[in-house]
């Protein structure tokens, strides 16, 4: 049983010439029980997904398709 349901969530940051991807198509599920870390280099997107995640910001709408859900 899914708890965090994420599906092709993207953020970019500018507009035209001058962006930056932070996430790109980012999809992952967590079951009920499973621990998960979230690693990277600085600056690979790690707060960006939990600020997302926890409604501090919002995805880029550029993409229809993007979604993530909370399954409790």
């Amino acid at each position: 049983m899914s708890i965090l349901k994420v599906e092709n969530l993207s953020k970019i940051y500018g507009e035209k010439e001058i962006k930056t991807v932070a996430l790109n198509d980012v999809s992952f599920e967590v079951e009920k029980g499973e621990f998960v870390a979230i690693v990277g280099a600085s600056g690979s997107g790690k707060s960006t997904l939990l600020h997302i995640i926890g409604g501090v910001d919002k995805p880029s709408s550029r993409n229809s398709n993007n979604r993530w859900s909370k399954c409790l």
